[in-house]
């Protein structure tokens, strides 16, 4: 039994490994979010590609759409490098990318240096007019690109100078407040961003949670024949409010993303439902479906 991406979410149902395959079955499209889904970065997640493999097989194509800063080529390429071959998806849409086309054709972007805060090391396959204008004098600069991720004890290094700049616009391109990095839980440029807004100054962010992303995707893989649609995330601040904001069904993995510590459970492991419907109550929205993780 599905429930209605038109009606609020009032419970979530818990759904348990042997039981993913069923729910599943019951839609013709998925979206997906990387990191804390199919990956950390490092390497896949035991019974991910497996996931992705039964997907191809049964010919639902699957769209990737996340919160990175990367270009979707070198996406496309860390996904290759980490054995997740084009053949076992449909795209990719990421922050980075929509950034990246905002750069080109905004034309209160088209001009001026570009100051970045963060971790700056995932935009070599960023066009060259676009690195070109990149510089490390945050006061000449016109705008501020926050990208990356980074250790969590250099916040308010890394935010101090945007202190002195709350008058320039900072443009997110990676929204995720804490991301899991090869197994570590560390600041997304997010967090930045969220500071500089707090601050007074003016963020453009791209990505989730913002809706029109996944209505984009949710294009996308209509006209690839998928009519029931299922988004899988890991973030109750991203990934959850933006695909129910999209009106797409949504099941959230508690046990391989950001949030698994504060379940208390191992990595991939069985859920207590009282203890997942308690961490629920925290947030405003709650998703459709819960499970542990792929396999």
């Amino acid at each position: 039994m599905t429930i209605s991406r038109f009606s609020a979410v009032t419970h979530t149902r818990l759904i348990e490994h042997a039981g993913l395959d069923a729910l599943c079955a019951d839609y013709d499209g998925f979206l997906l979010d990387l990191w804390g889904v199919l990956m950390d970065g490092a390497e896949v997640f035991p019974g991910a590609r497996a996931w992705l493999q039964r997907r191809a097989n049964e010919g639902r194509p699957v769209w990737f759409l996340s919160n990175a800063s990367r270009s979707v080529a070198e996406m496309a390429d860390t996904l290759a490098r980490l054995g997740v071959p084009h053949a076992l998806y449909s795209g990719i849409t990421t922050s980075g990318q929509l950034a990246i086309d905002a750069f080109n054709h905004e034309p209160d972007f088209q001009r001026g240096g570009i100051y970045i805060a963060g971790v700056g090391d995932s935009l070599d396959t960023w066009p060259a007019e676009i690195r070109a204008r990149f510089t490390t004098d945050i006061h000449s600069a016109a705008l501020i690109l926050g990208v990356g991720s980074f250790p969590q004890n250099e916040l308010d290094a890394r935010f101090a100078p945007l202190r002195q700049a709350l008058d320039k616009p900072f443009l997110c391109a990676n929204p995720d407040r804490v991301v899991v990095s090869a197994g570590k839980t560390v600041f997304g440029a997010g967090r930045l961003a969220e500071a500089f807004a707090e601050e007074g100054g003016q963020v453009h962010w791209f990505g989730k949670p913002d809706p029109a992303p996944f209505r984009i995707v949710q294009r996308q893989l209509q006209a690839r024949g998928a009519q029931r649609i299922l988004f899988v995330g890991d973030s109750l601040v991203t990934d959850v409010p933006g695909a129910l904001a999209a009106r797409i069904d949504t099941l959230w993995l508690a046990a391989t993303g950001i949030h698994r510590q504060a379940l208390g459970v191992p990595f991939n492991g069985a859920l207590d439902e009282e203890k997942v419907q308690a961490l629920l109550d925290g947030y405003p929205v709650r998703p459709h479906f819960a499970a542990p993780g792929l396999v």
